[in-house]
């Protein structure tokens, strides 16, 4: 190239100054659908009556749900349309600090304070199809259940390109039994990139899941799927601080849980233990995207889920594993939640009546 790769952001800003800012579709001269639109019908999720009547409007998060019922439109929907999967290629791209320019096109993949200690000599790529995403830099559960997947759609196309994300516990050795390379890279002249659209928990996000699943069991001796898990988050992430959360295990422990702490567990117990749960109960969280890897088909998923920050995303990935998903609101209490353990102890007797019967109710 004629210009320092610094002076990308101040060349694409100029252009579409000029002309006008490109989609991704107005930018590819390629794109391949990977996998066609998918409609597909939903279990209803299971929660008890009264439970929608908690919610509040949402605290200020920029990356979740705008009102209180956007999220619930998620959680409770009978249907769900996914978007095709299509891999989009560019030409003559650039990769610089967490974004990629393509003349008047911009795609932001991570935040640029990711690469102040980063590489910064650019490489020479020929041809590279994107892994990452912007919520997988910046999240765990985004990366494990998103970007890991993305990964193998890469790698079937060509070498797959990982930027800098945020630090993760856990994630080398998730990187170890995928078999995948996540050596970032900060600042590249691609020739030909591959960017995908791949949004959807639809058939082909099932196929990647199971693949990475067949990898994680390979790991650990086959499991009896009889185990009630309680998966502590702690301190870990965004607070979601549960203030009766000892009588809440106690319950539980006395109903034959077993504890499972994300922060004083090793991997490998987390992972042994969800691989024979028969439910899961646990506060809304990027953690529970260890569930995604581990716990088998026909089982149930139960999010006890603050009442300001009530979420359907992890709906979508449950079922997308015939996982039941069912829910349990809490108040908000001080600095943190409150749950009615009545509450949770008959969602949890109504969700194994739901696992047990092979019926759709």
């Amino acid at each position: 190239m004629f210009f320092p790769i610094q002076a990308a952001p101040y060349i694409r800003l100029a252009k579409r100054l000029l002309a006008g800012p490109l989609s991704i579709e107005s930018s590819a001269y390629q794109h391949e659908v990977l996998c066609h639109e998918e409609t597909t019908p939903l279990p209803p999720p299971i929660f008890l009556p009264g439970q929608i009547d908690r919610l509040v409007e949402r605290i200020n998060d920029p990356w979740a749900y705008t009102t209180k019922d956007d999220a619930l439109a998620d959680a409770l929907r009978a249907t769900v349309t996914h978007p095709a999967t299509i891999a989009y290629h560019i030409k003559d791209a650039i990769l610089f600090d967490g974004s990629i320019y393509a003349g008047r096109f911009k795609y932001p993949v991570a935040d640029i304070s990711l690469f102040q200690s980063g590489s910064r000599e650019p490489q020479d790529l020929k041809e590279v199809a994107l892994a990452s995403s912007f919520l997988g830099t910046r999240y765990f559960g985004h990366w494990l259940a998103e970007d890991c997947t993305r990964y193998l759609l890469a790698k079937n196309a060509a070498a797959p390109l990982c930027l800098r994300t945020s630090a993760y516990a856990h994630q080398k050795q998730y990187q170890t039994w995928f078999k995948q390379d996540w050596t970032p890279v900060d600042r590249a002249w691609i020739e030909h990139l591959i960017i995908f659209q791949d949004s959807s928990q639809n058939s082909l996000k099932r196929k990647r899941y199971d693949h990475l699943r067949s990898q994680i069991k390979a790991h650990f001796p086959q499991k009896t799927r009889n185990a009630y898990v309680y998966f502590k988050r702690g301190q870990t992430g965004t607070p979601r601080i549960i203030e009766n959360e000892d009588e809440i295990i106690d319950a539980l422990t006395k109903r034959g849980f077993v504890v499972v702490d994300i922060v004083a567990d090793s991997l490998e117990h987390i992972i042994d233990t969800l691989l024979g749960a028969k439910i899961v109960v646990s506060i809304e969280g990027s953690h529970n995207q260890h569930i995604t890897l581990a716990s088998p088909g026909k089982s149930g998923f139960l999010v006890l889920q603050p009442a300001n920050r009530f979420s359907g995303y992890q709906r979508a990935w449950a079922e997308c594993l015939d996982i039941r998903f069912g829910f349990v609101v809490g108040d908000v209490s001080g600095a943190g939640y409150n749950f009615q353990i009545p509450e949770i102890l008959r969602t949890i007797d109504l969700m194994l009546k739901r696992i047990e019967v092979p019926t759709n109710i």
